[in-house]
């Protein structure tokens, strides 16, 4: 039945290309060699059994996560580190449509940061994988104070009582953060000055008895403990809601329906068993689903035993991590740093997101730091090195 699929198809996209792992590419390839050449024998020395396939992306941008990788590792993970990059065609798109209509200096001051050829702040103490320090505008920058949450909350959700039941203001603008744990801090906050009940919901956690070699763990392991880890992917042990509190879809529930991951939706009732939201991203924006609890298992995890949830898989987005705002425009962006961006192309990624001048924000809280006109910027040049641009066309997509 997969061949006779793959057969009738011509073209495969797969986009945020960079940010994928090249195993992820090579299985594809191989896969594609031995089905297509169940009817073509020379499709088996065709890249991807001779397939068209277009990788959409911008290596700019986050590459592969390597949990606990070096520098080198990840560089080493890009597609175009893969034996396919020799046959890829690149084409660049010259037209910023994000930023069509803001100021032109500004748009190419954030492609310098990505390529990481922006004005920096000489300072030697820095070592080359620490980044450097780029100069950041005082019109962009919100003067550190001692209530950093409350600045940054401000900044992108000025006048929050009257309009958190507003759902453009609510798609429009969002806080971004390095982290999980300082993004969950900011929806802390954020979540009490909903005028609304709260109500709380617990998971259920346990260790899967199937994947405990030779005896049974599932006795090992305390509930408390098990409550207690968090992974990313997973929403937490307590999930706190509102009515009219925006929230994100962790797994593809219903592709049809409009329940992908990634998915933004605000909070209509919370029902005991299931809950009921409004889609405001997608193409169904505007639909009412019902969100049931379901099992999940994180994908990866340093524990010798299967971990398993059941919870309702989503979390609370006024605050995202700078990962996960990948391909989305917001016309109002807060970046808050408690700490100082961590991985290639992630201050880039931030800044990238917002389609004016007027609407970025960055509130630099790193302890220690005694600068306020520069963060911390990484970018892994070398990443750069092979990516031959064989054409180039204005793209209005």
């Amino acid at each position: 039945m997969l061949a006779s699929l793959i057969s009738k198809t011509d073209l495969i996209i797969w986009d945020e290309a960079p940010m994928a792992h090249r195993q992820a590419f090579e299985t594809l390839d191989r896969t594609l060699r031995d089905l297509q050449s169940l009817q073509d024998p020379s499709a088996a020395d065709k890249p991807f059994g001779g397939k068209t396939v277009v990788l959409g992306g911008d290596f700019r941008q986050i590459l592969p996560v390597i949990p606990q990788g070096t520098r080198q590792d990840t560089v080493k993970a890009s597609i175009s580190k893969s034996y396919l990059w020799s046959h890829a065609e690149v084409y660049t798109l010259t037209m910023n449509m994000r930023l069509r209509q803001a100021d032109k200096e500004f748009a190419e001051w954030i492609l310098k940061v990505g390529n990481g050829t922006a004005p920096t702040v000489n300072s030697e103490e820095r070592n080359h994988d620490d980044g450097e320090q780029v100069i950041i505008g005082d019109k962009f920058m919100i003067p550190r104070t001692d209530h950093p949450h409350e600045s940054i909350s401000n900044a992108a959700y000025p006048d929050f009582v009257s309009k958190y039941l507003n759902r453009a203001y609510l798609t429009e603008r969002a806080i971004l953060s390095p982290t999980n744990v300082s993004a969950h801090e900011i929806n802390s906050y954020l979540l009490p000055k909903v005028p609304s009940a709260e109500k709380e919901f617990l998971s259920s956690d346990s260790v899967a008895f199937e994947s405990t070699p030779e005896e049974d763990w599932t006795n090992n392991y305390t509930q408390e403990y098990l409550n207690s880890l968090e992974f990313p992917g997973l929403p937490p042990h307590k999930l706190c809601l509102k009515v009219g509190a925006p929230v994100m879809m962790l797994r593809n529930l219903s592709q049809k329906n409009g329940l992908c991951n990634g998915t933004h939706m605000m909070i209509s009732r919370l029902g005991h068993r299931v809950l009921e939201a409004e889609l405001l991203t997608g193409t169904h924006v505007g639909d009412r689903v019902l969100i049931p609890r379901i099992q999940l298992s994180p994908t990866d995890t340093i524990h010798p035993f299967t971990f398993r949830r059941r919870q309702y898989p989503i979390k609370l987005c006024y605050a995202m991590t700078i990962n996960k705002s990948q391909g989305r425009s917001l016309k109002q962006v807060a970046l808050y740093l408690p700490r100082p961006v961590f991985s290639h192309g992630q201050l880039y990624v931030a800044l990238s997101r917002v389609t004016s001048p007027e609407g970025l924000k960055i509130l630099d809280d790193i302890e220690g730091s005694t600068r306020e006109d520069g963060v911390t910027n990484i970018v892994y040049k070398e990443i750069f090195g092979n990516l031959r641009t064989r054409k180039s066309y204005i793209s209005l997509s």
